[in-house]
């Protein structure tokens, strides 16, 4: 409180600052504080889907809701444990004051149940369509009776920024064009194993 009460900030375009104004929600940008504050904000999602007994477990572990920031994912093996899932992140986002935007969000099956027919699944008064594929964190997903996925983007982007900075820094030192390559291409590739709420929901069906 003490923070966001002093939180003044001001645009600045063209070298001119705009008037100050009080920031009194949110994280701050930039500042080591802010992931561990968002983290404590956004686990009681994982809290209240852990208690329910729904989601898929791996060696007992509930990983029934994977979030990247403000990207979730919840998987769920059955479509009835999918929609309590969904109820209950959408009474928690009311609790928090969050909103979840439905249209971009999506349902997506793998194993038998992605030849279903399966009506539309809910969060609150909304509905959630059901897709063939989507993207996570520059991955494409896409569904059937297996897994599939598609990383061409990523690696297309690591090409073309390898490419600009051998391009552009031909007469310096190997050592120093490998530091090049590791501060600006790899996190690129490194990206999707380490970003209103965008909601992608998984059914693994058996």
């Amino acid at each position: 409180m003490n923070w966001y009460s002093k939180l003044n900030v001001a645009v600045r375009w063209k070298g001119v600052l705009s008037f100050k104004f009080c920031v009194t929600s949110g994280v701050r940008q930039g500042s080591s504080l802010s992931p561990s504050i968002f983290n404590v904000f956004i686990n009681v999602f994982i809290a209240k889907l852990r208690t329910l007994g729904y989601g898929c477990t791996v060696c007992g572990q509930f990983v029934g809701c994977i979030l990247y920031a403000d990207d979730i994912i919840i998987l769920s093996a059955s479509v009835s444990g999918l929609q309590s899932m969904l109820d209950c992140c959408f009474d928690v986002s009311r609790d928090v004051q969050l909103t979840f935007n439905c249209t971009k969000s999506c349902c997506f099956a793998i194993g038998k149940g992605s030849r279903l027919r399966i009506s539309n699944m809910n969060l609150g008064r909304n509905s959630i369509q059901w897709c063939d594929s989507f993207k996570y964190l520059g991955v494409t997903f896409y569904a059937g009776l297996k897994l599939k996925t598609n990383i061409e983007a990523i690696k297309l982007k690591f090409f073309m920024a390898s490419n600009s900075v051998l391009g552009n820094s031909r007469s310096l030192d190997e050592l120093i064009q490998l530091q090049l390559l590791e501060s600006f291409c790899l996190p690129i590739l490194q990206y999707a194993t380490r970003r209103d709420i965008s909601c992608f929901i998984i059914i693994m069906c058996s």
